[in-house]
């Protein structure tokens, strides 16, 4: 196969089908309307939210992501959640176990198995670290997914702590990937914001710029150097910003690292997700090199079937970006961070 990658797409969650894969004690609830927490307390619903496109948001089954990856030439694509992206606001441990485990079974059946293009990634139940660690392994070796998704928000302490190290080990162990996504903005200094646009517009790029740093400078990453993270749907611009601000503590602020800032994204370990109109990614390849950045279509959320072509065709219409450096970026590094299906 020689099309194009899809690092982050997502699937728009069925809570009636979800609930049926419920194992005791909670297989006898009735289906409430809001199983997961919203993506903030302050804004949902929100008199200033974004209007999405006709056909935007709309749920995608397998059929209906497999024509989407035809009409782009996509070999295969990553499939992430969208209310599970407030994953880590959960605080009722029993409950964060339990829907793990039943959306993981309903993603499986319903996408991964129809389909050996569609991969799927783990909801973890990172409030009970065990449990986490057995949610992977089972995911992993016996429901065929490439990995687990971290959120970037929402979790009592920093992605970072050594509380989920063990996670970290097994990862690392089962050769598979973690990915942190973002999606939920709150306790980031937005709580008193009135416009929903602009506190995505910041909530998606700060708790990736904030993880990767614990990452950095808490030794997760030089802990676990055969692990593949992925920072997801936060664009480019923030990596210079960490990238230089470590460099100003580290020769006026006491910081010392045993590698410098940017070889944290050259040696093969991270991966960014990306967007094509971004001007930033030209300088952030300047950077770092073009070998951590990833197509990420983002359908079905704002992409949609009509307009399917657009983020692809910001990649291939830049000027500022080297045609080898777009092909890295639409295909061979989002291979290169999930390894081939």
């Amino acid at each position: 196969m020689s099309g194009y990658v899809d690092a982050d797409g997502h699937v728009i969650e069925n809570a009636v089908e979800i609930f049926q894969y419920l194992e005791a004690p909670f297989d006898k609830m009735r289906t409430p309307l809001n199983i997961l927490p919203d993506g903030d307390k302050f804004h949902s619903p929100s008199v200033q939210s974004a209007n999405p496109a006709p056909g935007a948001f709309e749920p995608a089954d397998a059929t209906k992501w497999t024509s989407f990856m035809d009409l782009t030439g996509t070999d295969w694509a990553v499939l992430y959640p969208t209310r599970g992206l407030f994953y880590g606001r959960i605080v009722f441990e029993e409950w964060a176990i339990a829907y793990a485990r039943a959306y993981n079974n309903w993603l499986h059946d319903k996408f991964v198995k129809e389909s050996p293009r569609l991969r799927g990634i783990a909801l973890l139940p990172m409030q009970v670290v065990d449990e986490a660690v057995a949610e992977l392994r089972r995911c992993v070796r016996d429901l065929g997914m490439v990995g687990g998704m971290i959120p970037s928000n929402g979790l009592i302490k920093h992605i970072a702590s050594r509380e989920y190290w063990p996670l970290y080990e097994a990862a690392e162990e089962l050769g598979c990937v973690l990915a942190v996504h973002g999606g939920n903005y709150e306790r980031l200094g937005f709580d008193t914001m009135s416009n929903f646009p602009a506190s995505r517009a910041l909530g998606m790029p700060i708790p990736l710029l904030s993880g990767m740093t614990g990452m950095i400078v808490d030794g997760v990453l030089d802990r676990f150097p055969d692990l593949h993270f992925g920072f997801m749907e936060g664009g480019t611009a923030w990596i210079p910003l960490l990238i230089d601000r470590l460099e100003r503590e580290m020769g006026y602020g006491g910081l010392e690292l045993p590698h410098h800032p940017e070889d944290y994204f050259r040696r093969g370990q991270v991966f960014i997700g990306c967007e094509g109109n971004e001007k930033a990614l030209s300088y952030a390849i300047e950077r770092v090199g073009p070998e951590p950045f990833m197509f990420a279509s983002d359908f079905p959320h704002e992409i949609t079937i009509e307009n399917c072509m657009e983020e692809i065709d910001e990649i291939l219409e830049r000027e500022d970006i080297k045609e080898e450096h777009q092909m890295l970026i639409l295909r061979e590094n989002a291979r290169n961070m999930y390894g081939e299906p």
